[in-house]
């Protein structure tokens, strides 16, 4: 008999002999639901589930869509509709496999469908969170940070001895309705007095706009995310080939024509966000 050959153990000796951080890929491409729908969540129905009485079926005779002590199982589905509905992508996020962050709450049916608990992969890199500690531990620690929660039983996780310093920022509250921008009375402010709904809001990352600067003309590339208030987002990436010391970096990219004023409310774009791609 030919002996087995397991693939993610292979990988997984790969990654370690070429010092390569998997962990990188995953803070640069899972998405997260924010902080605020998990505080209404709690404050709202006393759990952090979405769905509180559904679980994973073990296998061993359960399968999915059983009822066992009331509580009804489940594959990954409704695990899978509570993150898209919390962050607003519905039928939009294709090639993504939700994945639970700490080793099998998917079945306990207090944590299976808890947003604190799960995460959007890319489909390519969702079988290795179940394999890899370092990705395991940098999921946990970031879920800490912005829910400030773990499961029941479990120690509190400690930042990993690698973590990647740039992760996706969370996709913002659906339920959180973006303010439609007054009309302003003509004559009602003083010459070259800017409202501030005019102004598209922007955040950097990192959000010293020096140190912003330095990092872009080091690495020459940004990743460019627009927050729409439907919830959607759309990403794109900026190479940046000239970026001097003395550069108005948010004056450049509000130059930009979908960022001018009167054209981004109309789009009905909330905000941008830049990401130095490291």
């Amino acid at each position: 008999m030919k002996p087995i050959i397991d693939a993610s153990q292979l990988l997984l000796e790969a990654v370690e002999r070429h010092k390569i951080h998997l962990s990188l890929l995953v803070a640069d491409t899972g998405f997260w639901v924010s902080p605020e729908f998990h505080k209404r969540l709690v404050q709202d129905t006393g759990s952090v589930a979405v769905f509180p009485k559904v679980r994973r079926a073990r296998g061993q005779g359960e399968r999915r869509g059983q009822i066992v002590d009331g509580v009804q199982l489940d594959d990954n589905t409704y695990a899978n509709i509570a993150i898209k509905r919390a962050a607003g992508l519905g039928k939009s996020a294709k090639g993504f496999e939700t994945c639970h962050i700490w080793p099998r709450t998917c079945y306990d049916e207090r944590y299976h469908t808890a947003i604190a608990n799960i995460v959007l992969l890319p489909r390519a890199l969702a079988g290795l969170s179940d394999h890899d500690i370092e990705i395991q531990k940098a999921l946990q620690y970031r879920a800490f940070e912005l829910y400030e929660w773990y499961p029941e039983g479990m120690p509190q996780p400690v930042k990993p001895e690698f973590y990647p310093t740039v992760w996706r920022e969370p996709l913002p509250d659906p339920a959180v309705k973006a303010r439609t921008p007054r009309t302003a009375t003509v004559g009602s402010q003083p010459p070259g007095n800017k409202n501030s709904k005019d102004v598209l809001p922007i955040e950097l990352f990192p959000s010293d706009q020096d140190a912003f600067k330095k990092a872009l003309r080091q690495s020459e590339k940004a990743r460019i995310s627009v927050i729409y208030s439907d919830g959607s987002i759309e990403t794109k990436t900026w190479k940046v080939s000239r970026m001097s010391e003395t550069s108005n970096v948010t004056g450049n990219l509000r130059s930009r024509k979908a960022f001018r004023s009167g054209t981004w409310q109309n789009c009905g774009i909330v905000r941008v966000e830049v990401h130095v791609v490291p």
